[in-house]
This record gives structure tokens, C-alpha cells and sequence, in this order.
């Protein structure tokens, strides 16, 4: 099995650090609003609307100045307004104008980010296939399991600090990225050219069209049922008397055993080939089954098997999507193909708070429990209309 080139370790080790530093924030921007800053649940979900809407729009932005201006020009721009959001943040978080101006900042040039890294994986090792979006996935969980372990303790003293944090992870982010720059060349056999040098522009075909279509419905179904971690479950947790550092510790084995599961994964996706379409249907099951479990939870230990169980079914979902996206992206649209990726899973999480929030207000926990588990079905529907498995292997 091939190593992965240099200019990939060189992104996964600038995303890891990226996913640490974001992961001072994300696990308690609910909890930040709704205790600290004394808003509603329905107002904190409004806030975080505000970062995925603003993260949508990065996104797009960022997949397509991919594929006009360069990848490393992109990074360079989306990096160095990563690190002047989170001045801003560190600065105005004590309002909560100022905490949702910011966070909608953060959310967009963060989602200018992540379409350009996984194109540009892609880009760079085109032969890497779904264990180049594996590694970038991994690298992601590294940072949640160091930043929710990190961010848990360090709010325990002072949730203050977690704005000082984020801010120190996103300068090394930026640190690690402008220097290893060099070291990233774009492959150029991927990116072929006419005898004018512009560009081939391969057109989409329908089949590409309808699974992408397809594909980004469910992949921002799930992305919907997932944030309620974040959001609705944070504060039900909290009412069952699980702390704020159990339930940061809840994330750090999330993370963690994303990297440490691999060797006992690898074999299983080995096992799947190159059938990502039932590896999603696969995953979304397990999904199921998680959600299944936490409506009875009770305590830390319940939460933790639910845990698990949800983190097993992202293991097979996550890094298949953009895998997929790859696949069927023309040469020349690998950025705006990732893009989709993105905003898919960027729409999910827009909605999710605020809806959450409001069905949870209006009807409470056991409403926001049935909902999830009918969307989760709805999810695998989506990925079984998608195009046949045969079209989808390599």
C-alpha cells in the first residue's frame, strides 16, 4: 500500500490542527449562549443558523476559487481571515451580537477551508482514492479527541479561556499552512490542458448529477441528526446530571477512537472495495441504532454506549461522501464538486439548531427524539435512490 505523499501529511497536519482549535468552540456555543449569555434555546440555534448559513456560502466561494484562483491562493485568503475572525471573537464574545457577528464570520471563511483542503487532496494524490479523504477525516478526529479533552478542563476553570485557545490554534493553523505551502504541488497529470491552456471542462453527466443530488440529501439528513450532540442533547445531558467534563469527554472518545479504530476498520472497508454506496447505507444503519439507544439513556454511561455506536456508523459515512465527490468530479471542477460536499453538510448543520431548538422548546426532548430517528430513515431512502453500486466503483 502506497504512503501517503508529503504534501498530504503536510494538510492533515494542518487540518488536525485546524479541527483542535474549532473544537474550543463548537462543543459549548450552545452551552456559552444559553447559560452564559442568558438567550433562549431557540436564539442559540438562531446563532449557530447564522455560522452554517455564512459557512454555506463559504463553501461555494471556497470551491470555486479552487478551481479559477489555485488552491494555495485559496488557503492563503480563507487562513488569513480564519485567524482575524477569531481576534474578532476573543474581542466582542461578551455580547450576544457581537458572539453571533463573529461566529458568522468564523463559519464563513472556515467554510472556504475545507472544500479547498479536500479538493486539493484529491487533486494532489488522485491514485489515494478514499484513504486520502480517510486520512483528512482522521486528522479532523485527532483534533476533536485533543481539542474536547483540552477545552473540557480548560472551561471547567474559566469558559473564557476556550476564546484565547481557539484563537493560539488557529495562529499554528495558519502557521503550519503558509510554511508547508511550498512543499504542495498540484499533480499535473490531474489537471490536463488544451492546446490554448485553458482548462478541459468535462460536462456533467446526469447520472453524476442525480447521486450527487442524491447523496448530498442524506449526507445533510445525518449532518441534521448529528449536530443535536452539539445541541439539544448538550442541555439534555446536562438535565440528567452529566457534566461538562463528562460531556466533553464524550467527544474526546469520539475523536479518539477514530484514529485508534483504524487497523480495526481498514479491513472491513477492504472487505466493501469500492462500493461507497453501501458502505453509506451501512453507516446510516448504524446511525439508526444509536438513536434508537439514546431516548433511553439515563446517565453518562448510556450516553457513552450511544457514543460509540454513532461514532462506529461516521467511521463508514464521513470519508465516503468526498470520497465520492472525487470520484465524480470532471477535471477542472474538483473544488466546486467538494463545494457540494460541503454545503451539504454545512445546510445540516444550519438547520439543526434552530429547528432542534425550537421542536425542543415547543415539545420537548422526546419530540427532538422521534424527529431525528424518522430523518435518519429518510437519510438511508435517499442513498438507496441513488445511482447503482456498479457505477460507483472504480
Amino acid at each position: 500500500m502506497p504512503k501517503l505523499p508529503r504534501a498530504v501529511w503536510i494538510l492533515v497536519l494542518a487540518m488536525a490542527i485546524n479541527t483542535t482549535g474549532s473544537s474550543f468552540l463548537w462543543p459549548f456555543n450552545t452551552l456559552y449562549i444559553h447559560e452564559y449569555l442568558g438567550e433562549s434555546m431557540t436564539k442559540a440555534g438562531m446563532a449557530l443558523f447564522v455560522n452554517s448559513a455564512l459557512a454555506i456560502v463559504g463553501n461555494y466561494i471556497g470551491g470555486k476559487a479552487f478551481d479559477r484562483l489555485g488552491g494555495k491562493r485559496t488557503l492563503v485568503i480563507s487562513v488569513v481571515g480564519l485567524v482575524l475572525a477569531s481576534v474578532g471573537l476573543w474581542m466582542f464574545h461578551q455580547t450576544f451580537t457581537g458572539y453571533v457577528l463573529m461566529l458568522g464570520l468564523i463559519g464563513f471563511v472556515g467554510g472556504m477551508v475545507f472544500p479547498t483542503i479536500y479538493a486539493l487532496t484529491g487533486v494532489i494524490w488522485p491514485e489515494g482514492g478514499r484513504r486520502a479523504f480517510n486520512a483528512i477525516y482522521v486528522a479532523q478526529n485527532v483534533g476533536v479527541a485533543l481539542g474536547t479533552a483540552i477545552s473540557g478542563q480548560i472551561a471547567a476553570i474559566d469558559i473564557q479561556f476556550i476564546f484565547i485557545a481557539n484563537l493560539v490554534l488557529y495562529l499554528l493553523f495558519a502557521l503550519v499552512l503558509l510554511v508547508g505551502l511550498n512543499w504542495i504541488q498540484v499533480n499535473p497529470l490531474k489537471r490536463q490542458t488544451t492546446t490554448s491552456g485553458a482548462e478541459e471542462r468535462e460536462p456533467l453527466s446526469r447520472a453524476s448529477v442525480r447521486t450527487m443530488l442524491y447523496v448530498s440529501i442524506g449526507y445533510a439528513l445525518l449532518w441534521f441528526v448529528y449536530v443535536q450532540w452539539q445541541g439539544t442533547f448538550a442541555v439534555h445531558t446536562k438535565s440528567l446530571g452529566v457534566t461538562i467534563s463528562e460531556y466533553s469527554i464524550l467527544w474526546t472518545i469520539n475523536g479518539a477512537l477514530i484514529v485508534f479504530a483504524q487497523p480495526l476498520l481498514t479491513p472491513v472497508l477492504r472487505w466493501f472495495g469500492d462500493d461507497l454506496k453501501r458502505q453509506l447505507l451501512t453507516g446510516t444503519g448504524i446511525f439508526l441504532l444509536s438513536y434508537l439507544i439514546v431516548p433511553f439513556a439515563g446517565g453518562f454511561k448510556m450516553f457513552l454506549v450511544a457514543m460509540i455506536i454513532l461514532t462506529i456508523g461516521e467511521m463508514f459515512i464521513w470519508p465516503a461522501v468526498p470520497a465520492m465527490a472525487a470520484r465524480l468530479a470532471p477535471i477542472g471542477k474538483e473544488g466546486e464538486f467538494q463545494g457540494y460536499v460541503n454545503i451539504a453538510a454545512s445546510a445540516g448543520r444550519m438547520i439543526s439548531p434552530t429547528v432542534g431548538g425550537l421542536i425542543y422548546d415547543v415539545s420537548g426532548m422526546n419530540a427532538v427524539f422521534l424527529t431525528l430517528i424518522g430523518l435518519i430513515i429518510v437519510a438511508g431512502f435517499t442513498f438507496i435512490r441513488a445511482v447503482p453500486k456498479k457505477k460507483l466503483e472504480a
